[in-house]
């Protein structure tokens, strides 16, 4: 996942309350903690702790200051969330939660390059067996830093869905992308192949930890809070993802397809945000920031 770079798994006990905010309380005792976090875990925004998120977030926050940085998968069920997998009638925009978090970075995922085929958005009705999650925060308001290229998205995106159906002033997700379809895992001695945004989140994680890396050996300090650089980067370090639609939920042979959806574009969108990378460009952007 990052080559030569020391790997810890953080595990927590499945308890009452907010898991992310214990875990994240955790972190912020310990000295010197690992510099870069991915989170696969996540669950419908609705059904959180308003005040926990909101502590959580301001957690997050204090951990960019330190120079942490924290990845998140966007979720794999599009804008509807894992509910209405099996039931149609709760399909709708529902952001999914620690994603749509506005200090740390969400990512999406993509499909294609693995079966020699253009990079398009991850889609269960095309292909895998999950749909790259995105979407509005109807919790957490849109931070400054990409408030331009959302709004651009919003005025120019195609096949918008009724503006009234979501929070268009709320923190938009995925802020990048990666690929997400059909790895192969070894468990127990046996290949399965998996997918989800669960694997492009380590894998995005992976890369920005070998930058950091490449700047620890000349002496910077690590990247920390990345959103603000990844909206300002020379937009020429990403993939742009221009194919694909959100509106389906993970699944396989006949997924739950909703009526409404986000559609990828030029540009950022709520299906894989930037793109994903091409690595070397993204390398030397980052490794050459003071």
């Amino acid at each position: 996942m990052a080559q030569n770079a020391p790997l810890t798994y953080w595990s927590i006990k499945q308890e009452n309350g907010d898991i992310f905010l214990d875990w994240i309380q955790q972190v912020s005792k310990v000295t010197n903690p690992p510099q870069v976090f991915s989170i696969s875990y996540g669950g419908p925004e609705h059904l959180q702790n308003q005040p926990d998120m909101t502590l959580f977030a301001n957690e997050v926050c204090k951990m960019g200051l330190r120079g942490m940085t924290i990845f998140v998968a966007s979720g794999d069920d599009g804008v509807a969330g894992y509910e209405a997998r099996s039931d149609p009638s709760k399909c709708g925009f529902f952001p999914e939660y620690p994603a749509c978090v506005p200090y740390l970075t969400t990512v999406g995922a993509t499909m294609g390059p693995e079966t020699n085929n253009p990079e398009v958005v991850c889609q269960s009705d095309s292909g895998s067996i999950i749909t790259s999650g995105g979407g509005f925060s109807s919790h957490f308001t849109q931070p400054s830093y990409q408030a331009q290229v959302v709004a651009t998205y919003l005025s120019t995106g195609p096949n918008l869905p009724p503006k009234n159906m979501f929070k268009s002033g709320g923190r938009g997700y995925p802020d990048v992308g990666s690929l997400g379809n059909a790895y192969n895992v070894v468990i127990g001695g046996q290949t399965y192949q998996v997918s989800g945004t669960s694997a492009a989140s380590p894998v995005f994680c992976g890369m920005v930890t070998l930058v950091n890396g490449d700047r620890e050996s000349k002496g910077k300090s690590p990247l920390g809070f990345l959103n603000p650089v990844l909206y300002k980067v020379d937009k020429s370090v990403y993939n742009d993802i221009v194919a694909g639609e959100n509106n389906c939920c993970a699944g396989q042979g006949n997924p739950v397809c909703c009526q409404y959806g986000f559609t990828a574009s030029k540009g950022w969108d709520p299906c894989t945000g930037f793109g994903s990378l091409d690595y070397p460009l993204f390398a030397n952007a980052l490794a050459s920031l003071p």
